[in-house]
């Protein structure tokens, strides 16, 4: 039965774990995986317990999680806290429908088709069709799928087996879900041909053509290139406007990954990164990312409607969609999936308090505090920007003040004892074999006394670790 006081315990307990994700507090407490699973109580019980008995479990949960709106957690393309997209989950949780008939989420899918009219107005699609997707690789395979019914739609029913090679086209810095994508296609990922970046980072639009032309003259078939709007590692844009007029000229369909960058479009200073977007067929756009969003909360938008109900429609679903109730305002026929989790609902509520110009203001927002950031990094003489700043992204690394000290390594331990000593999650990649810390913008909980403070912590910590192996060698 309900009791209204088993509810408000548990917003206790979340109330006193956000006031705790300040920069008075560590960002998590780093145990390894054996000494966790022997602190909690994981097992599964014969006889269950009241709901006021779950308590201990919860806490337990909120003692050891990460606390990602912590201001100095910058580890993954997420982080922060919203009020009202809690707010929205309470109430889809609450709710608790699906996606898939207007007659069991009347409310939710005119919200999801208001906000998918907004998004594809901001990208620069007149009529755009679109849905809210479980994450952008999942958009990404959608829209592959979609390319491939485009370019053959007797494939799905007579399948791939006696084709000719159907080849798609990223960047080498595209984000690794367009090689699943393949898999799971049966392209195969010998059919998915890496075109090199240049030195900033950005697809070599005259390496494209020529694949283009190779491929044709091997006897395979072109159909597909994604551009990618904000790269997982430095940030960067890819010229979507080059892209797009080789897709167009070469029949291809044009794919924007903006599931990291497509947020700039919100921002009047800083959509012209996104120049472009409009020529596209179909973008990915993750509102959990930038926006702030909890996970998931992702869209993939399409230029022209229709396409995604001719992919993805399937016989044997007149237990729900009732041929002769066949409502035009239900989802689900056209979507890969069946049941499906609004997502809309928390965008929709926090668009309502922030309105287009909050959010403007916070993209805005990020952008100055990466300013900052590479401000320092070039201000301090031990710290090197690897990577030209494209975006919100910034890739760094500490030079070492004695001579034959591990670059790498050092740099690799620095991120480490940040993480274990609980001052900060920044995350670290490798860029031409050198090993990079990787600062990501987009908390909306970060000031600029945090920035500072982090990058204080990064030196102080990178000094006491060059003493300290220093001592080791003598």
């Amino acid at each position: 039965m309900f009791q209204s006081s088993d509810y408000q315990r548990l917003l206790q307990q979340l109330t006193v774990f956000f006031a705790a994700s300040t920069a008075e507090h560590s960002v998590t407490e780093s145990l390894e995986p054996a000494e966790l699973a022997r602190r909690l109580m994981l097992d599964l019980p014969a006889e269950g317990k009241p709901l006021a008995d779950l308590e201990i479990d919860i806490a337990d949960y909120l003692t050891h999680a990460v606390k990602t709106a912590h201001p100095k957690y910058f580890n993954q393309l997420w982080g922060g806290f919203s009020a009202p997209c809690l707010m929205g989950d309470l109430l889809t949780s609450a709710t608790n429908t699906s996606m898939y008939t207007h007659e069991v989420a009347p409310v939710a899918t005119l919200i999801e088709k208001t906000v998918i009219a907004k998004l594809g107005q901001l990208v620069g699609f007149s009529n755009p069709e679109g849905q809210f997707t479980t994450g952008g690789s999942n958009g990404n395979l959608m829209a592959m799928a979609i390319a491939r019914h485009r370019a053959a739609p007797h494939l799905k029913a007579k399948g791939i087996a006696k084709e000719p090679q159907l080849i798609a086209f990223v960047s080498a810095a595209a984000h690794y879900s367009f090689a699943k994508a393949a898999q799971i296609l049966g392209l195969g990922t010998e059919n998915l041909w890496t075109v090199p970046i240049d030195e900033a980072g950005q697809m070599m639009v005259p390496v494209l053509e020529s694949l283009i032309d190779q491929a044709r003259a091997q006897g395979h078939r072109p159909f597909f290139v994604a551009a990618t709007a904000g790269t997982t590692v430095r940030g960067v844009f890819d010229p979507l406007s080059e892209i797009a007029t080789i897709a167009h000229r070469e029949a291809l369909w044009f794919h924007v990954d903006g599931a990291w960058g497509a947020s700039v479009l919100l921002s009047a200073r800083h959509r012209h990164l996104m120049v472009g977007v409009d020529q596209a067929d179909s973008v990915v756009w993750d509102a959990h990312k930038m926006m702030g969003m909890t996970l998931t909360c992702s869209m993939l938008l399409l230029k022209q409607s229709g396409q995604m109900f001719s992919t993805f429609s399937a016989p044997g679903t007149g237990y729900i969609f009732h041929a002769d109730e066949a409502d035009p305002n239900d989802l689900g026929p056209s979507t890969l999936h069946c049941g499906r989790r609004v997502d809309a609902v928390k965008l929709w509520l926090t668009w309502q308090h922030l309105g287009d110009r909050g959010w403007e203001a916070l993209i805005d927002r990020y952008f100055d505090l990466a300013a900052h950031a590479e401000a320092l990094i070039h201000q301090h003489p031990a710290l090197e920007l690897v990577t030209p700043r494209a975006s919100v992204n910034l890739c760094f690394r500490y030079h070492p003040q004695h001579p034959d000290q591990d670059i790498n390594a050092l740099n690799l331990s620095l991120r480490q004892t940040l993480y274990k000593k609980g001052l900060a999650m920044v995350n670290y990649a490798q860029i031409d074999h050198q090993v990079v810390l990787r600062l990501v913008i987009c908390n909306n909980q970060t000031r600029p006394e945090d920035i500072t403070a982090f990058f204080e912590q990064v030196v102080e910590i990178a000094q006491q670790l060059e003493v300290e192996r220093v001592r080791c060698h003598t």
